[in-house]
């Protein structure tokens, strides 16, 4: 059998929801750029009313659902100071947040849950998820399932065993410079960008099928199938479900609880590019492992020597790693395609680090982390395209100094 269509296990399946994602509708609501994945959207969304379901209902509307089974474990220091972060804790109200969590000289100094959420709730991340992804080709690396990051992908997935495009390394797909054509967003809802992203139908049929456009590592171009494309590389390479080798190599060794990955179709394949929903306590614990070079609890979990390719410059985007982005080269308008076409997250300014690394998912779902500043900073709430990536950095070093 083909390793890439070996079904997933299936936990906690329910009927599939006619409701969209919230990152799927809000794009449905646009009039996004047939050169990009990224939407784009009106400038003063806060004046439009609400295109969309709220990020906080994605456990009550995504399905299929598989488990990433957690391991309650190595609790985090706390040293409440919350009443310093005023300023970043108003920020993050101001923009719709469920939960604010701030990480700083080795504790939580600041955890703010805005009414009515708590600590349990499991959001739509969005495109967060990419950042796990990355991490965890960096584990399958070190495991040896994949050899190294200049590996082939037709060595990983048998369909392009021998298609030229088989010879796209896996560190291209890691930087978003595959070369492969993006899925057009021409013609609305009906457009196969939307469909992708909004039901995933036929996600694995989709994906084998888009043509090389360049060559691979010429050109930064960010796309939902080129991490789908990881997906199946890590099944291809491990012979397992993604849900259980997250579960096993990542999750439960950080001692995270239980959190939920959507299934493109019933037999599996998740969605690796959106809708991991996990506790803010547990992206935390993400943002301290990219802290730590790899490290958690005490127990080397991921290669340092990994972990430093994995957040280093890539060569066709100094703000781009291994699915992770980088805070160094300051810009305004960061736009996720070479062409700078399409939505463009914004920045008022420079981070007050330089070496600040992100999970970046749409609307402002966030966890931004500096090795420097001893800092993690988790934000999960409603989607908002006037969100400013500088603010609650520089208002957390100022505050927490």
């Amino acid at each position: 059998m083909n390793r890439l269509f070996q079904p997933q296990r299936v936990a906690a399946a329910r009927p599939r929801s006619f409701m969209l994602s919230g990152l799927a509708a809000i794009a449905l609501a646009a009039c996004a750029s047939p050169a990009s994945d990224a939407p784009v959207l009106q400038e003063n969304a806060a004046a439009q009313p609400r295109a969309a379901p709220s990020f906080a209902t994605a456990m009550q509307r995504h399905a299929p659902l598989a488990r990433i089974a957690g391991a309650r474990s190595h609790p985090l220091d706390e040293v409440p100071r919350s009443e310093r972060f005023a300023a970043a804790v108003g920020y993050a109200r101001a923009m719709e947040s469920f939960a604010l969590l701030i990480w700083q000289d080795g504790a939580i100094v600041s955890e703010t849950y805005f009414p009515p959420h708590g600590p349990g709730l499991r959001p739509e991340s969005a495109s967060m998820h990419k950042s796990v992804v990355g991490l965890l080709v960096a584990a399958a690396i070190a495991d040896g399932f994949i050899p190294h990051a200049g590996t082939r992908v037709g060595d990983v997935i048998d369909d392009w065993e021998d298609d030229p495009r088989g010879d796209i390394a896996i560190e291209h797909l890691l930087t978003m410079t595959s070369g492969l054509e993006p899925l057009s967003s021409e013609g609305g809802a009906a457009s196969a960008a939307r469909r992708f992203t909004a039901n995933g139908a036929g996600a694995r049929t989709t994906m084998l099928a888009r043509p090389l456009a360049h060559p691979p590592g010429a050109r930064f171009h960010y796309q939902n199938v080129v991490t789908q494309l990881l997906v199946a590389a890590l099944e291809g390479a491990t012979g397992q479900p993604y849900a259980t080798y997250l579960s096993e190599r990542l999750w439960k060794r950080i001692g995270a609880g239980d959190a939920y990955v959507w299934l493109n179709e019933a037999d599996g394949f998740p969605r690796g590019h959106t809708a991991l929903m996990a506790r803010a306590r547990d992206w935390l614990r993400l943002g301290l492992l990219v802290k730590d070079r790899g490290a958690f609890g005490g127990e080397r979990i991921i290669p340092a020597a990994l972990m430093d390719a994995a957040l280093a410059p890539s060569p066709a985007n100094v703000n781009y790693g291994w699915q992770i982005w980088r805070g160094g080269a300051y810009a305004p308008r960061r736009y996720y395609n070479d062409d700078k076409t399409g939505f463009a997250a914004r920045a008022s300014a420079p981070f007050t680090v330089d070496d600040i690394v992100y999970f970046d998912g749409f609307g402002g779902q966030r966890v931004y982390v500096s090795r420097s500043a001893d800092l993690v900073i988790v934000r999960l709430g409603e989607a908002r395209t006037d969100w400013d990536d500088a603010m609650l950095v520089n208002l957390a070093l100022r505050e927490g100094a």
